[in-house]
């Protein structure tokens, strides 16, 4: 291997590496109450075409991050369920944050008319907060 394609392989990994990490900050921060990139009176077809092209670039960041972190949710939670002797509430304090939440990115994530969660709560917690929101 020559060292420019050693080079270019270091360059390509922090790169992507960065790509991901402004990606997975920008997804956090998104989910922030009041963020918002398109306001609801900018919704032409161009408009709307990036918010749809953003959101599945965003997603294709995110995504695996959230799989992966509740893969090993339920792998952790799991073995908390075993160690604690069938402690279900326990075990469920673990699965919980990492299983629930947001998965897709949609333009309305984009709009701040959803939060994204990386953590998500139990759908019990969810239906509190939506009739707490509605109010």
């Amino acid at each position: 291997m020559k060292h420019s394609d050693i080079l270019l392989t270091g360059f390509m990994k922090k790169g992507l590496s960065g790509l991901v990490l402004c990606a997975f900050v920008l997804v956090v921060c998104l989910g922030l109450p009041g963020s918002s990139w398109a306001g609801e009176e900018n919704s032409d077809p161009s408009n709307e075409a990036a918010l749809g092209f953003g959101s599945g670039l965003l997603t294709i960041v995110y995504l695996p991050l959230k799989t992966t972190y509740a893969l090993l949710g339920g792998i952790v939670g799991g073995f908390t369920y075993a160690l604690t002797g069938g402690n279900m509430d326990t075990a469920q304090s673990v699965w919980e944050p990492s299983v629930y939440g947001t998965y897709v990115i949609t333009p309305d994530h984009l709009k701040g008319n959803e939060p994204v969660r990386f953590y998500g709560s139990s759908p019990y917690e969810e239906e509190a907060y939506l009739t707490e929101r509605l109010d």
